[in-house]
């Protein structure tokens, strides 16, 4: 069986204790609704501490960057 990849995603930045909100589709299934989706939206606290939680979560997971809106 393959592991959920969006549940080893939200697990590995609970573990590095990420200040996070889940958004978009993945909420609606938590929530018990039936949208799917094969991402995850997640907006991230904007603090130092939080964000080298951040990276270390990233790091674990071997996630590479795939795009950067510009501001």
């Amino acid at each position: 069986m393959t592991p959920n990849q969006i549940h080893k995603v939200l697990s590995t930045i609970q573990k590095h204790q990420v200040k996070y909100l889940l958004m978009g589709g993945q909420a609606c299934v938590l929530y018990g609704g039936a949208e799917f989706s094969r991402d995850t939206d997640l907006a991230i606290f904007c603090q130092s501490e939080n964000l080298q939680k951040l990276q270390a979560a990233m790091n674990e997971l071997h996630a590479k960057v795939i795009a950067v809106p510009p501001f």
